[in-house]
């Protein structure tokens, strides 16, 4: 009888284990790009087990996953730098115009007679446009996502 008890008790916790339900494989839900070829130009759409998405419902799946969030996050700051460099472009082309034109009787270029305004203008205009295309951080938000999957 003493070794029945703790036989049984044994099988009890084991028979409780084993009607438990088996842990649901996860699907491979990794998000692919589709490209559609449509004329001249291309169309692309993101899917999850063959059903598309919309640009909505990635950035959620994204934001999900640590890692690719902190690739979005990168993403919103560098679109972010990009744009606040436009301001400083308009108004140091406004300042390099003004100073340029306050000397009409001086030869040269406007840009000769207003240099360092219009020097950053002209470097704020082209490291918006380099932030801006040089931008791949919701491809790689997606890479982190779906490495979970490989």
């Amino acid at each position: 009888m003493k070794k029945l008890v703790p036989f049984l008790l044994c099988c009890g916790a084991f028979e409780g284990h084993a009607k438990a339900p088996a842990p649901a494989l996860r699907a491979d839900s990794a998000i692919q790009l589709h490209v559609v070829p449509n004329g001249r130009y291309a169309s692309t759409f993101y899917t999850v087990n063959q059903e598309p998405l919309t640009a909505a419902t990635v950035k959620r799946l994204l934001l999900r996953y640590p890692p690719a969030a902190a690739e979005l996050r990168k993403e919103r700051a560098q679109k972010r730098w990009a744009l606040l460099l436009l301001p400083v472009f308009g108004a140091a082309t406004i300042v390099g115009v003004q100073q340029a034109d306050r000397q009409p009787t001086v030869a040269g270029s406007r840009f000769s007679k207003a240099p360092v305004p219009l020097s950053i203008s002209l470097g704020t205009f082209f490291g918006s446009i380099y932030l801006a295309a040089s931008n791949t951080h919701f491809a790689k938000a997606i890479e982190a996502y779906n490495r979970q999957f490989h």
